[in-house]
């Protein structure tokens, strides 16, 4: 009985540890500030242009955003098609 007692605070201390450690993410909204410095300003444009075409936009691009990163893990996954001027890895084979 002690022993299960010990064995359930050691693994909630170890939980407690690992969570704390694992959750330093270091997003930042001025990522591409030097790279792109029109993208937020660009972005905000193509959205709010899709959402005054198309009032279901807004919905459809908070399940996207859901089902790509609170359900698979945010991994950036959503892939472009290719283009003159970018080979997308959409299309790569393993």
């Amino acid at each position: 009985m002690v022993t299960a007692a010990i064995f359930r605070a050691a693994a909630t201390v170890m939980l407690l540890v690992l969570s704390f450690s694992a959750c330093q993410a270091q997003l930042s909204s001025t990522f591409y500030g030097d790279t792109c410095p029109n993208a937020l300003s660009t972005i905000r444009t193509s959205i709010r242009s899709a959402i005054a075409r198309e009032r279901r936009m807004a919905a459809s691009l908070i399940r996207l955003h859901f089902h790509d990163c609170f359900v698979q893990g945010c991994d950036a996954s959503i892939l472009l098609d290719n283009s003159p001027s970018i080979t997308s890895e959409k299309f790569v084979t393993q």
